[in-house]
Parts: C-alpha cells; sequence; structure tokens
C-alpha cells in the first residue's frame, strides 16, 4: 500500500488506465481553480461514451454520525458484477460482502472525505477457479455543493481480468489483496 499523495508531474500517470486517467482529468478540467468540482458541474455525457460503463456517482449520506454512500448512477460494468443495477441503494446493501471487498470500498470512500483529495486504488480478487486474480483499478473523485463538504464522488472501476468479457459476479470472489492506494494532488 502507498498512502502517499503523488505530486511530481502528471498525477494521471499512477493510473495507467486511459478510461480512467480520461475520468480523472475530466474531473480536474471541472475544478476551474477550485479544490473540487460540485455534482452540478459534472455530466457524463460531456464523457466519452467509451467510459460511461466505468463510471459511478455517489451520493454521500451523513446520519447520526455515520457515512454511507448511496448510488445516484451506476455503469453497466459495476453492476453486471453485483448482479442487479443498485441505482438508489446504498453501496453497504449492494456490494456482497465477500472476501472483506464491502469493508474496503467504504473504507476507501471515508478515507478519501477524510483527506479531501482525489484518490487512485488498485486491488486483486481472487475468483474460484481462476489462476489470475482480477486486476481492479478505481479512482475517487470528491465532489462538493459548497466547496468544502463533500457530499457527491465521481468515481469510475475498472475490472481488468479475461473473465470481465463473460459474466462473472463479485460472489465469485474468494480473496482480495489490496495494491495501490495513493492521493492524487495537482
Amino acid at each position: 500500500m502507498n498512502p502517499n499523495p503523488v505530486s511530481a508531474g502528471d498525477p494521471a500517470a499512477v493510473i495507467g488506465d486511459a478510461r480512467l486517467e480520461g475520468i480523472y482529468h475530466y474531473w480536474r478540467r471541472k475544478c476551474a481553480g477550485r479544490p473540487m468540482p460540485s455534482r452540478a458541474d459534472i455530466d457524463p455525457v460531456e464523457l466519452s461514451a467509451t467510459v460511461w460503463p466505468y463510471i459511478m456517482i455517489l451520493e454521500v449520506v451523513r446520519a447520526s454520525g455515520v457515512i454511507r454512500f448511496r448510488y445516484r448512477r451506476v455503469g453497466e460494468v459495476f453492476w453486471r458484477a453485483t448482479g442487479r443495477e443498485p441505482t438508489g441503494q446504498f453501496l453497504d446493501e449492494s456490494v456482497p460482502d465477500i472476501a472483506s471487498y464491502r469493508q474496503y470500498v467504504v473504507g476507501v470512500y471515508r478515507e478519501m472525505i477524510e483527506r479531501r483529495q482525489p484518490l487512485y486504488t488498485q486491488n486483486f480478487l481472487f475468483l474460484e477457479g481462476q489462476r489470475a486474480p482480477m486486476q481492479v483499478k478505481r479512482v475517487s473523485l470528491p465532489l462538493s455543493s459548497d466547496g468544502a463538504t463533500i457530499d457527491m464522488i465521481l468515481a469510475g472501476h475498472v475490472f481488468d481480468h479475461e473473465s470481465c468479457e463473460r459474466d462473472w459476479a463479485l460472489s465469485k470472489v474468494s480473496q482480495m489483496q489490496e495494491g495501490d492506494r495513493i492521493f492524487l494532488v495537482a
């Protein structure tokens, strides 16, 4: 795990996936000199249609001192992995609690909120019956309607594995291993 911010050169260079780099660069443009853009600044149709299946928008819900995440827009790649379209549902109710994946994803979003910085993460999912793990790359990009409180998240997820070409499900995951966790700073 690499919890250190990247500040030299192009922060997107650590991502290594053109789809996620495109989402990150779009988010940076929408910052327009601010620490983060608002949800109103984000229009997924301004992005290439090739990244739509990988994009999510999550609402940050704060109630009784607890932070939860509700899906507002979910790309096909992700809902295919969970076996259902989760728009309108909370992440902690939609993502299977297999191999600690749910806690990992919730932790990624909470850490991004705490640090108030965009975050790149990479992890590996080991699938039953597969020799090679599936690599999962994610950019988590904060959005704020008041410029201070993160109330939405623009995220991109890419699942890289030969089985992604066929139907697969998170329920087939037997183990998860974290790779990189890098805060992206300009």
